[in-house]
């Protein structure tokens, strides 16, 4: 995990930023939760969500954090048009200090593992 900035010594020193972390939901009825969770980690985190399409299916976007900005698959590509445009997913891999994937289903760990494993 990437360490915070430190703030330089003196009486105008700098807050440290907070954690930025990137919350993925996977396609599992356990995504009834993703709502609570990003809740409870924008209280002490920069907090952005991505969702799969199949987990949007539990997720209630009305009652989603408002500081907390929740994308989706078709996000992805919204900005891009041509090479030098950014690519969503890549931006994201630069802001975020950490992710975390909750719920998990079994299906998606089960490609996770395939793929460390090839």
């Amino acid at each position: 995990m990437a360490t915070q900035e430190q703030p330089s010594p003196g009486a105008g020193a700098a807050r440290p930023r907070r954690p930025r972390v990137l919350v993925a939901a996977s396609g599992s009825v356990a995504a009834i939760k993703f709502e609570i969770l990003c809740r409870s980690l924008a209280e002490w985190a920069d907090v952005r969500a991505v969702a799969t399409a199949s987990s949007l299916h539990f997720i209630d976007r009305e009652s989603f954090p408002s500081g907390v900005a929740l994308l989706t698959d078709a996000d992805e590509w919204s900005t891009w048009r041509r090479i030098g445009d950014e690519v969503l997913h890549i931006e994201l891999r630069k802001w975020a200090d950490a992710m975390l994937i909750a719920p998990l289903s079994a299906n998606t760990l089960a490609k996770v593992g395939n793929t460390v494993n090839s």
